[in-house]
């Protein structure tokens, strides 16, 4: 949702990024994993409670990921394989982000929010999962108010000010099982 309002935004300047990137003869894949790259120190930074440095990563890192995507398009290596890795990297730097911030809940031993951590990681990944099985049976999952954009902007909001990283991840909570549920009830009316 948030892409499709921001993307045509922003285009023209990805579009002067990617070519800077191939300029410099980056490919589409190295941003990719630079991204999970820095995404591993963000949740390095979230595990610590260093939240604005996790904050600033996460910022750095969704520039490759905002940039991954332009670039293979401007030098004609777009490839489902380099779709299938973006979507599974992203995976992985979710865990990296969440799973940071419940450690460092745990490590505090505020139980609440080390659970709130784990039931955002469980609905970040059963969000991710129900859209890539309803597009396997569906061909398309057009749903969901909390895809990852959105759940990158809360994270960062919550990063970059503190006293609203509590309400950040009660939103985060929320948000994923919300769109979840979405895209359940959608496969169900689809395919009934």
């Amino acid at each position: 949702m948030l892409r499709n309002l921001v993307y045509t935004r922003v285009e023209p300047i990805l579009t002067r990024s990617a070519q800077f990137c191939s300029e410099r003869k980056l490919s589409p894949n190295q941003l990719t994993l630079a991204g999970l790259a820095v995404n591993f120190l963000a949740g390095w930074a979230y595990s610590g409670g260093l939240f604005i440095l996790g904050g600033v990563l996460v910022l750095a890192a969704s520039l490759g990921d905002l940039l991954d995507g332009p670039l293979a398009r401007l030098t004609g290596k777009a490839s489902r394989f380099g779709a299938f890795l973006d979507s599974t990297v992203d995976r992985y730097s979710d865990f990296f982000l969440f799973g940071g911030v419940t450690y460092y809940f745990a490590q505090e031993e505020s139980w609440g929010w080390c659970l709130a951590g784990l039931g955002i990681l469980l609905g970040t990944f059963v969000t991710s999962y129900a859209k890539a099985r309803a597009e396997s049976l569906m061909g398309s999952c057009p749903v969901g108010i909390f895809e990852r954009p959105e759940r990158i902007l809360i994270l960062l909001i919550g990063s970059f000010i503190p006293p609203l990283f509590g309400w950040a991840l009660a939103i985060l909570l929320i948000g994923t099982h919300v769109t979840a549920l979405q895209r359940i009830f959608f496969v169900r009316r689809s395919l009934s």
